[in-house]
């Protein structure tokens, strides 16, 4: 078992994208303190404390090494692991009293840029109120607003002066940008505005990280389809834990 000390060890171990994004963690100058890698023998646990609204402790890797790893690193605070579902379930079966809760989709592209869809553009901070509104009244189960901790940008379309649709990059990691807080007006649903929307933000971060990813709800059905659509691939993970 040893320890990681940087994003480009963790890559050199592991291409699990959702791993590579909590490695963020590990960059000098996150918002968090505390941030750890390790490996032990194939697995490899990343805890990224504050990371998108939780402490995360992120697994992959072979299920008995990955539970040697969660059960013997000492981390400043818990958290509930995730990891990719077969193997949450996977570690739960070696250990008594421990159970999946939660399903959710993690979502990843490598594809190459686009053309740039017309009619979106980077919000500014005078349009921000407006953006508050939406995404509270279009999406209020959504894990981002605007000028939160982690936010970087916002992207946005309009319909005369009004905001119609947009999405967040966050939570950067340096190999992968992150998409979050998508919201589009419900009088503009299925016309293409959230697409056009996240394509501008998918491509600007494939541009500036070579990847990207976001999360999604695992029965949200439309925004998965829709992700699917601009290159987006889903894997199940699951949050998992003493019950």
């Amino acid at each position: 078992m040893h320890q990681l000390k940087t994003p480009a060890d963790v890559a050199a171990v592991t291409t699990e994208p959702v791993i590579n994004w909590g490695a963020q963690a590990l960059v000098p100058g996150y918002l968090h303190e505390g941030g750890q890698a390790w490996e032990h023998d194939g697995a490899v646990l990343v805890y990224a404390p504050g990371l998108y609204r939780r402490d995360r402790v992120i697994l992959a890797g072979p299920a008995e090494q990955a539970l040697k790893l969660v059960t013997s690193v000492s981390l400043p605070t818990p958290g509930d692991p995730i990891a990719r579902t077969e193997l949450a379930e996977e570690m739960c079966q070696l250990e008594p009293g421990w159970s999946a809760f939660a399903e959710f989709g993690w979502m990843t592209t490598t594809g190459e840029p686009g053309p740039r869809p017309d009619g979106v553009r980077w919000l500014t901070e005078s349009d921000l109120d407006a953006a508050d509104h939406l995404v509270r009244t279009a999406n209020p189960e959504g894990w981002l607003v605007p000028r939160e901790t982690g936010t970087r940008r916002w992207a946005g379309m309009f319909d005369g002066d009004t905001l119609v649709s947009m999405a967040g990059d966050a939570w950067p990691a340096p190999n992968m940008g992150f998409i979050a807080g998508v919201a589009t007006h419900e009088d503009h649903r299925g016309k293409g505005a959230s697409s056009a929307v996240c394509t501008f933000v998918r491509d600007t971060l494939l541009a500036e990280h070579g990847s990207c990813g976001l999360m999604v709800y695992a029965d949200n059905a439309t925004a998965i389809r829709l992700y699917e659509r601009l290159g987006f691939t889903y894997q199940s993970m699951s949050a998992f834990g003493p019950e």
